[in-house]
């Protein structure tokens, strides 16, 4: 099972790669500075926190405007 969302075969912005976790000193101004996907807080992964975070932002917090 892939862990990559299914977007169909659009490209919705050509010429970008994804982007990666380069650290605070990177002057990238496309790359993550603090957000580092695979660093362990709590024994998970902050990708699995964030999952979590935008589902309950969604389903608890929002009005629906967005």
């Amino acid at each position: 099972m892939s862990s990559e969302p299914l977007i169909g075969s659009r490209e919705y912005f050509p010429g970008i790669e994804r982007i990666t976790y380069e650290g605070p000193d990177s002057d990238n101004p496309l790359a993550f500075k603090y957000y580092d996907e695979n660093r362990e807080v709590g024994g998970k992964t902050l990708r699995d926190h964030s999952r979590f975070a935008v589902a309950y932002w969604h389903s608890l917090c929002n009005l629906g405007a967005d």
